[in-house]
This record gives C-alpha cells, structure tokens and sequence, in this order.
C-alpha cells in the first residue's frame, strides 16, 4: 500500500496515460530547471472542485453529485463508498497559485488540505447542502479505481505559509447552490 498521506518526494510510477503526461511535463520542468536555470513550480492538486467546473475529466465526481442533485436525480456511486479522495476548493489553488508567483528556483508542491473524506462523507455534506437525504445507488467497483488518496500539505505549508481554507461543507454548499442557480 502507498504510504498516506502522499508527500513529493514519493516516488512517481503513473498508472494511466493521464498520469504518465502529468509527470512527462514535471521532469520537462525540472530539466530546464537545471540547464537553463528556468523558475518553475510544479503543483500538484488533490480533488479540485468548485463552481463552474464540468462533469467530464478527471476529479469531477463533486460536479457529477452536483449536477445530479440539483436535478433531483440519483447519484451512483462506484464501490462501497469508504473509498477516500481529498476534495480543495478551486479558490484555495487560486490562491496556492498567487502565493507562488515570486518564488524562485524548482519546487514541487502539494495543494491539497491533507484530510482523507470519504465518498459516503461527502455525500453527507451534500445531503446538508440540499436539506434532505440523497438517493444514493451503490454500484461495483471500476477497475482502476484507488481505495485511498490524500496529499499531504506540510510543503504548501512551509514553502508557501499557506493551507487551504474553504472547509468541505462550505465548499458543497456553495458550489451546489452554484448548480442550483448558475450566475
């Protein structure tokens, strides 16, 4: 098993394409880094979720939820739902960005809020967004599909002094009456 929380300096063996670009793109960075003395910092985000964000790609399950809900509709969730992933606002990564602008040298950083949640945890935050208990259908595991994910933060903390503010139930809430109601 990966050691949790994950930190920067674990050792990096992607197990889909996705995953293969994301790091391709981090060593371009590092090798010019170190030939052309290039600032660069490489981010790498948990669980992104916020208002605005689509229902494709990765990470999406919150703007899947969101979409669902606001319709009245069902919501599926793959596995048993103890599966955990580690959900920050889109505003805190704004926020991780701007933080970052004057550093200088390579650096790679975690935004993440370093707290394991539960898919079943976040469909409770969901049912206090939307005032009333959500239909949930349980449906078998996807093949691929990690049971544990959480980012440590200890690097965005120290590099950066910064941790993600937006709690998880404030997030919900306001990125589901986004859905409800698109300004």
């Amino acid at each position: 098993m990966k050691n949790i929380p994950l930190k920067e300096s674990e050792p990096l063996c992607p197990m889909s394409p996705y995953g293969i670009t994301k790091m391709t793109t981090e060593q371009y960075m590092r090798v010019y880094h170190e030939l052309y003395g290039l600032d660069a910092t490489v981010f790498r985000f948990a669980n992104v979720y916020g208002e605005r964000q689509g229902e494709k790609g990765e990470g999406g399950v919150v703007s899947i939820f969101c979409k669902l809900l606001s319709q009245g509709n069902p919501i599926t969730v793959y596995g048993d739902g103890n599966q955990t992933r580690d959900f920050v606002y889109a505003g805190d990564i704004a926020s991780a960005i701007v933080q970052a602008l004057p550093l200088t040298g390579y650096h790679t950083i975690n935004v993440s809020t370093g707290t394991e949640t539960s898919i079943n945890d976040l469909i409770r935050s969901f049912e206090r967004a939307i005032g009333h208990k959500a239909e949930v259908q349980y449906a078998p595991p996807r093949p691929g599909d990690i049971q544990r994910s959480v980012l440590s933060n200890k690097e965005l903390v120290q590099t950066l002094h910064m941790k993600p503010e937006m709690t998880l139930e404030q997030g919900i809430a306001r990125t589901y009456t986004w859905y409800k109601h698109p300004m």
